[in-house]
């Protein structure tokens, strides 16, 4: 199932909320899926959107269990809808530990009974709650918590994802609405919501492991990964590039099965990523698809706007609708079955570690730097495109945020446990959420005990991807010794041999030197195929300027500007489009 509202009343909860608020219920719905089913109830309501088959929906106001999602797996074994009762209801938080994220579930064992709800144990599955005055609801959707609440915009959180495009903690862009946190247990029952989680963070206390200790145990989880997931979904696709993650991927792939595996890559014919891709399809027998994204017509500006809205409603207004439209695009021509894709490899090399001090302890002056040379550098909003005393609260609120969820002691383990608690539980997760309802999105890299052993070895061990290399090299020798698209290899990768140092010290360089020009100049990363999306739509708004009328009554918008956007006298980056579509979407869904 895609997506569900469930809400709980006691008796002095608002006469409103008693029946089915139907702009709230419509928020579940999206361009190819319904609402089902809307169950009414003495002490509440429950929503659904159209069931797969096999969740479990009893008659109306009765038993249910859903599977918000197409994954529900194990590191050996899928699981059904059944099991997931035994899990939700039997005290069993290692069994949820156990299951791979996406995931996410909701359960009633009887009529008039608790709804239990639960996400994964790094809550990249995202569900939202809230409560009020003798009611508390539990959902899918923000955006549709937000319309049943009547909630006004949250600043601070419509500050934050000005200042970096996504969100941070458990906030949202809506009053009292806020995300669950990873590893959520909640049960609504008689008006009131209870939260408990089932596991505590990975935990980057103790010693290191021993690199070498690390490197095998695991080499040994994506291997079982592989070979489980693939001889029981042998039509499987493995999402191929020319980057590393999803090179270890196909290395913990046994070569029996690789002959014959199917692969996707997204890109023009001469792309790296697609070279790189088709030589490895060749060597092992793979059947590779390639989608040409040269080959097929641009939308036109009406459709790129009709997508950049969807894309904002799917992502709940807390991403970037820029860069979720063009792939909506593309995968509603492609087959969406069971996808392989590397996600996670990012916490084994150290996301944030370049041009970061070695040693170092979590300092208020670290944070900050990190602030305005990576996170407030890719996805900010063009200053003047704001009110201004909306962004400079908006860049107070978002320092003094960030300086609280750095944990005291080494910084590049900070970094680590910021990258994966905040920027994959709520940037990655609001994408992949988008992912998961659609297909069967299966990223072996994020078990558990990978993850923990991602974490747990030493910083120096992860820098420059040695650890990765050294993986890749443990799992297939051959493949380790083909370049990556930066040119650098695997095998080399995994040494600390002076050439390797040299290699690595240039390509970190060039990352380095890319960032102070984008920080000098202001300058913007789009996401691929975002900038051409965000042209067109702009194109479609000055065309029909009503479509956008609502951001001249947003207070936090620049009127002046604006007027300047409309009139062709400047334009606008994809990550301001991107903001800038997400209140055209918060004022539709307000009306």
């Amino acid at each position: 199932m895609r997506a569900f509202l469930a809400v709980s009343l006691a008796p002095q909860a608002a006469e409103r909320l008693r029946h089915p608020v139907e702009a709230a219920v419509a928020c579940l719905a999206d361009d190819d899926v319904a609402v089902a089913r809307v169950d009414p109830a003495a002490d509440g309501w429950v929503a659904f959107t159209d069931p797969d088959d096999t969740d479990l929906l009893g008659e109306p106001g009765g038993a249910f269990t859903v599977v918000l999602g197409k994954l529900l797996r194990t590191r050996d074994a899928d699981l059904s809808a059944a099991d997931v009762v035994a899990l939700l209801t039997g005290g069993s938080d290692a069994g949820l530990t156990a299951l791979l994220p996406p995931f996410a579930a909701v359960h009633r064992g009887r009529a008039g009974g608790p709804i239990v709800a639960a996400n994964d144990w790094l809550g990249f599955r995202q569900l939202y709650w809230w409560r009020g005055d003798g009611a508390a609801a539990v959902s899918t959707s923000a955006r549709a918590l937000a319309v049943l609440a009547g909630a006004p915009l949250d600043l601070d959180g419509l500050g934050t994802q000005a200042m970096m495009g996504w969100q941070i903690t458990d906030q949202t862009i809506y009053e009292g609405v806020r995300a669950c946190p990873p590893a959520t247990l909640a049960s609504l029952d008689g008006g009131a919501l209870r939260i408990r989680q089932y596991a505590e963070p990975v935990s980057q206390d103790g010693p290191a492991p021993a690199l070498e200790d690390a490197v095998a145990e695991m080499s040994d989880i994506l291997t079982r990964w592989q070979t489980a997931y693939l001889e029981a979904h042998p039509e499987s696709v493995l999402q191929l590039t020319g980057g590393h993650d999803s090179r270890i991927l196909l290395g913990a792939t046994p070569e029996k099965l690789r002959n014959g595996m199917r692969a996707l890559t997204l890109g023009s014919e001469t792309s790296p990523d697609v070279v790189i891709a088709a030589r490895l399809a060749r060597r092992y027998g793979i059947r590779h698809e390639v989608y040409r994204l040269d080959e097929h017509a641009p939308p036109s500006p009406e459709h790129a706007h009709r997508l950049a809205l969807s894309a904002s409603k799917a992502l709940e207004t807390l991403g970037s609708p820029m860069a979720l439209a063009p792939l909506l695009s593309v995968e509603a021509k492609l087959d969406q079955g069971h996808r392989l894709s590397g996600l996670g490899g990012e916490v084994a090399r150290g996301f944030y570690y370049a041009g970061q001090p070695v040693g170092a302890q979590t300092s208020p002056a670290l944070v900050e730097r990190l602030a305005r040379w990576r996170l407030f550098s890719n996805e900010a909003v063009d200053a003047a495109a704001l009110d201004k005393d909306f962004h400079a609260a908006a860049q107070a609120y978002t320092h003094k945020t960030l300086a609280g969820l750095f944990p005291a002691g080494d910084w590049l383990r900070a970094t680590d446990h910021f990258y994966l608690y905040h920027r994959m539980h709520r940037w990655s997760a609001a994408h992949g959420t988008a992912a998961a309802v659609r297909r069967h999105f299966v990223n072996p890299m994020f078990d558990r005990r990978f993850i923990e052993l991602a974490l747990g070895v030493a910083p120096a061990d992860k820098r420059d991807s040695l650890l990765l290399g050294r993986i890749m090299s443990r799992l297939d020798a051959e493949l380790a010794r083909i370049p990556l698209d930066t040119g650098l290899v695997p095998a080399r990768l995994g040494t600390r041999s002076m050439a390797t140092r040299m290699t690595v010290a240039t390509a970190t360089a060039r990352k380095v030197a890319g960032k102070v020009r984008q920080r000098l100049t202001n300058a913007r990363r789009p996401q691929l195929g975002a900038a051409e999306i965000a042209d067109l739509v702009l194109q479609h708004w000055r065309a029909d300027p009503t479509v956008c009328q609502a951001l001249y009554e947003s207070p936090l918008v620049n009127r002046q500007w604006l007027d300047g956007l409309l009139n062709g006298e400047h334009g606008a980056a994809a990550t301001t489009m991107t903001f800038l579509v997400n209140l055209v979407v918060v004022a539709e869904q307000h009306r």
